[in-house]
Order: C-alpha cells, then structure tokens, then sequence
C-alpha cells in the first residue's frame, strides 16, 4: 500500500492535514484527491489544510484544494488553508481564494480562526 499524502491530526474539533510531499503534481494529484476528499465528512466541521510543506502545485492539486473546500462546505463546515510558502501564497492571491476561505501563516493560527477563537484580516 502506498504511502499517505497526508498527515491527519486532530486539534479541538479541527481535522488538520498535513501534506507530506514538497511537490503536488503530476503522479501526486490522483492520491491527494482521494485523501482529501476522504476528510469530507458530516461529522467533521472543521478542515485545515497545511500546506507548509510544498514548494508547489499545478493547476490540478489547486482544482482540489478548491473542490474540497466546495465539498466541506456543502456539508455544514468550515476550510481554511496555512503556512503557504512565497511561491503558492503569491499564486493563492493571484486567484484571490482568500475571498473563498481563510489563508493564515500558521497552523496554530488556522485552528484558532476555525474554532472561533479569532477572527483573520480581510485578505
């Protein structure tokens, strides 16, 4: 069995994952479209994505990042996204996602504006 993409946590009601590989592209996309979107469920209502790891992502590992956000949502919880790098903060403002959902600095971060505890900037 292949390794998991993902590292899963849970922090306070917050399902963190981690993406463990520095490169989401090509052979990668398939199997962290599969993992993320197995996070998508009603008794989870809070998802953080941390993508402190990667140095980048094509168009197809953005499409999932967007897609999961759609799926979370549909279902009653909440998405948030943290620890972007220079290059996919740049392409995450370009796209302008934080007018779809929060981008902190920080993991610790992420799960406090998702728990409620604090309330991010207008991007």
């Amino acid at each position: 069995m292949p390794e998991s993409m993902l590292d899963i946590t849970d922090r306070g009601g917050v399902t963190v994952a981690r993406v463990r590989c520095r490169k989401l592209y090509q052979q990668a996309v398939p199997a962290f479209r599969e993992e993320m979107l197995g996070l998508v469920d009603p008794g989870r209502k809070s998802v953080l994505i941390d993508l402190g790891g990667v140095d980048v992502m094509n168009s197809s590992a953005l499409g999932v990042v967007i897609l999961t956000y759609d799926r979370v949502t549909k279902e009653g919880g909440r998405f948030a996204v943290a620890g972007l790098g220079a290059i996919l903060k740049e392409l995450f403002d370009r796209m302008h996602l934080g007018d779809l959902f929060p981008i902190t600095g920080s993991v610790e971060e992420g799960v406090a504006v998702l728990s409620g505890q604090k309330n991010i900037p207008a991007q």
